[in-house]
């Protein structure tokens, strides 16, 4: 009932949603769509006889799963919570974390059937405006059946669908996800899936981790060395090898040639059916681990290595060198923070493995300008996806295969197109690095 003294509405619905319906969110309903919409969301429907339009009393619940560790990131040191499958959950980790009024939560319907609630967020002022409208117009254009994860979402609004490379971040942490967005990204998230989306994306944020904030400069500098490297090695370790052993021989140490020429005695394929055999033994012990429960799945992938590597020597089909190749090849593909980026950079290296194969030292490098090539005209939202490496800019090359410590980078990437640039204010070493109350970044 109204409050003595205050005047009963003329509108019964009005005298409903303004005093007696005790619900977090009320809104009007105009049409048969919108009634439909809010039934089936898990709304309350309220209707009066001779009315036109109606109410939605929105007050969910029910249970959903708990914040976790992050299950794909692991993390030493850092936040230890991630995203879950509840849109207002993760939004609310976000802001947690980042409690700036510029901070904006626009939310979309995506999938004609599923009717997916899906958020785009960023920070207005540093987030370039062409971005966020880029994003923006490529959700509204989404015609779908349904979105069931991101990874829908992904594949209808990246730039270059053949290319076998990601053009976007992902990640399952909420401070990966509020670093990107201080850096000038806009991110993704939506309903019933606990990994966002951050863009535009170039190659070099693949191999950084979260951590490398959080530890000391100087070991984060040689392990993403190492990450890089690792890359390199998972992309060229079999094609460097089955050049060399079936072209150029010569290159080699006498030792190690000698070594290498015994090892293979006895092995009844060419060099180059040895390495797709052993690649294909490596992909499908990858896949069945996945696919088992968790502890089996990791004794199966130890037990089938070994037992694999061990007798494939025995029976003649591949060497002991060629197994050690494939096996630091595996071992450098998941070194990337990545694992979509990870895959792809091993799985390229099977056709790079064939040039190499039938042209040798020329091949490979052939193969390798091939990639560079299609890298460097790959664009995410209009920014190269090398950037910033062409350009050598000093204030951009701060974070990137070296790490300079927080207090030496206080611009933020130029190449993002962010609209304030400056991110720290006074010199570093703990003196006057606080902005003044009120000051502006520009």
């Amino acid at each position: 009932m109204p409050e003595p003294g205050k005047e009963l509405a003329a509108d019964p619905l009005e005298l409903l949603a303004r005093d007696v319906l005790a619900a977090a969110d009320v809104t009007w309903v105009t049409s048969p769509e919108e009634a439909y919409e809010a039934v089936l969301g898990g709304g309350v429907l309220v209707l009066v006889p001779g009315e036109r339009r109606g109410l939605r009393a929105d007050n969910k619940g029910g249970k959903s799963r708990a914040i976790e560790n992050p299950i794909l990131e692991v993390t030493l040191r850092g936040p230890r919570d991630s995203f879950t499958e509840v849109l207002a959950v993760n939004t609310a980790l976000i802001r947690r974390r980042l409690k700036d009024p510029n901070l904006r939560v626009r939310k979309f319907r995506v999938g004609r059937r599923s009717k997916t609630d899906v958020a785009l967020i960023y920070l207005e002022g540093i987030a370039p405006e062409r971005v966020v409208e880029e994003v923006r117009s490529r959700i509204e254009s989404i015609d779908i059946d349904g979105i069931l994860d991101t990874g829908y979402i992904e594949h209808l609004i990246e730039d270059k669908w053949w290319s076998p490379f990601p053009q976007h971040l992902k990640s399952e942490r909420p401070d990966r996800v509020v670093a990107s967005l201080l850096e000038g990204r806009v991110a993704l998230i939506a309903d019933t899936t606990p990994f966002a989306l951050m863009m535009p994306a170039t190659i070099d944020a693949f191999f950084h981790s979260p951590e490398d904030s959080y530890d000391r400069w100087f070991p984060v500098n040689i392990l993403r060395t190492v990450r890089f490297i690792a890359s390199l090695l998972s992309l060229t370790a079999p094609s460097l090898y089955v050049a060399l052993v079936a072209y150029h021989p010569g290159i080699l140490p006498t030792q190690l040639l000698l070594k290498v020429t015994a090892a293979r005695e006895g092995v009844a394929f060419p060099v180059v059916i040895e390495a797709l055999i052993i690649m294909f033994f490596l992909e499908l012990i990858k896949e069945a681990g996945f696919r088992m429960p968790g502890p089996i799945g990791q004794i199966f992938g130890i037990v089938g290595g070994l037992i694999l590597g061990d007798v494939g020597v025995r029976a003649g089909i591949v060497s002991e060198a060629m197994v050690i190749v494939v096996a630091v090849t595996a071992i450098s593909s998941f070194t990337a923070i990545d694992r979509e980026m990870g895959t792809v950079l091993r799985l390229l290296g099977l056709p790079v493995l064939l040039s190499a194969a039938v042209f040798g030292l020329p091949g490979l490098v052939m193969a390798l300008l091939l990639v560079l090539i299609h890298v460097a005209i790959l664009r995410s939202y209009g920014v190269p996806y090398v950037d910033p490496y062409p350009f050598f800019k000093l204030q951009d090359i701060q974070d990137t295969i070296v790490e300079m410590p927080i207090g030496a980078r206080k611009l933020r990437p130029a190449y993002l197109g962010s609209k304030k640039r400056r991110r720290l204010r006074g010199p570093s070493g703990g003196r006057g690095g606080g902005r003044r109350r009120g000051e502006e970044g520009r």
